[in-house]
């Protein structure tokens, strides 16, 4: 346990707890090292350039690790009920960052751009996008259980631990309804109870709520898969084609919004704005642009503010774990900490010699080839002559002499000559 997961809330402060709930600690999995690695390898992915090579080695342990943490979200989908289990909030910080960074990485990237490792990221974000709605049902949706009343010791000691009624005989008439709920993926003796007051922080809740349409925009976007950076949504795009534009042009304004696309940043937004702009008037017209505008101006401010949104929601959501008072299971000094920047280290050493030896590789085969090429000898035509004059041997390329063939001409010759 660590030293936070240690104190007596009740002594803490001097402020008597009257009222708990019990919760499961934040897993070594999600502690503050692994998920500063995470923010790292995701920053270092969005700003890389020209070193694919590097950019998917770094890249292989944050996915993987939002990828795990992504799973582990949609199975705790019944796990705040009872007993609220905090990995919800670990995996929401780790994931909504995944979310935010997913769009940077699409767009602004330009060492993914045209890779198979694009495909890659696009599978990742679906898996992304589909944890996030589980994760906002957990998280914002599914209240609070009631709080219970703190139970003290004769001796003011409060109760936070199903052991200290096994060790301390003072608390054998005291204890929890929630020390007696079992979750999956978790053991009993790990039950813990808190302070109601921090769980129920209500200035965390308003700004994370500011950040959840974002978020969920995000989300929206890694499952519609659209890999095209800086362009409008597909969804928004067939819409408009579908029901605004006359079938005859729908092919031409289609190659339109993809050459203004290409040709500058959002010009592919603008142009889609100017063609619902055109459209004549009608109710069906009234209907859509009430939907569409606000989608496309939504995109563009996310596609545009990603990266200073995921700074936002580092800092929110690292705050809360940091500082609120949310107990974990490992301190910083243990292996399940440190071990992860030990794993990410030992994957971007791994590509720094596969991308050596690739260069050592080549550059022996250019001086094979070299060496080869220098072996050849070209012989010229005094050369050979003078050669056979000599009755020496030919050495190099040698042009060889043509063999006569007999004809008919030659056997009349023949027969010519005086005997």
């Amino acid at each position: 346990m660590s030293s936070l997961s240690e104190t007596i809330y009740g002594n803490g402060d001097g402020r008597r707890v009257t009222e708990i709930n019990c919760v499961f600690p934040i897993s070594g999995t999600y502690g503050l090292l692994p998920r500063l690695v995470y923010y790292v390898t995701l920053v270092f992915a969005i700003f890389g350039r020209r070193t694919e090579w590097l950019i998917i080695g770094a890249l292989v342990s944050a996915l993987t690790y939002a990828g795990t943490s992504a799973v582990h979200l949609i199975a705790l989908v019944t796990s705040k009920a009872g007993v609220f289990d905090l990995d919800i909030m670990a995996a929401w910080a780790v994931l909504s960052t995944g979310a935010l960074a997913y769009i940077g990485i699409i767009h602004w990237s330009s060492a993914l751009r045209g890779t198979r490792a694009r495909v890659v990221m696009v599978c990742w974000g679906c898996l992304v996008g589909i944890s996030l709605i589980f994760g906002r049902a957990e998280l914002f949706d599914t209240p609070l259980d009631p709080p219970e009343p703190a139970c003290y010791s004769p001796q003011g000691m409060l109760l936070e631990y199903p052991i200290q009624k096994l060790t301390n005989p003072d608390f054998a008439n005291c204890s929890y309804q929630c020390f007696n709920i079992t979750k999956p993926m978790r053991q009993l003796s790990e039950v813990m109870a808190i302070p109601h007051s921090i769980l129920d922080n209500s200035q965390y809740r308003t700004l994370t709520y500011v950040l959840v349409g974002p978020i969920q925009f995000a989300a929206y976007a890694a499952l519609s898969m659209d890999m095209q950076e800086h362009t409008p949504s597909n969804l928004c795009t067939r819409l408009v084609m579908s029901y605004l534009i006359h079938p005859g042009h729908r092919e031409q304004f289609t190659k339109a919004i993809y050459k203004a696309s290409m040709e500058r940043w959002y010009g592919g937004y603008f142009a889609l704005l100017g063609y619902v702009h055109r459209a004549r008037w009608s109710l069906r017209k009234l209907a859509l642009s009430s939907f569409l505008i606000p989608w496309l101006m939504l995109g563009l401010a996310i596609d545009i503010l990603c990266l200073p949104l995921m700074v936002c929601n580092i800092v929110v959501n690292e705050v809360t774990l940091l500082r609120g008072g949310l107990p974990s299971n490992e301190a910083n000094i243990a292996i399940g900490q440190w071990g992860t920047i030990v794993n990410a280290a030992l994957v971007l050493i791994a590509a720094c010699i596969n991308r050596g030896l690739e260069i050592w590789e080549r550059r022996k085969k250019t001086k094979e080839l070299a060496s080869v090429a220098d072996s050849v000898v070209t012989v010229v035509p005094e050369d050979v002559e003078r050669a056979m004059a000599d009755g020496g041997q030919e050495v190099g390329v040698v042009k060889p002499k043509l063999a006569h063939v007999q004809t008919l001409q030659d056997l009349e010759d023949v027969m010519k000559r005086p005997k």
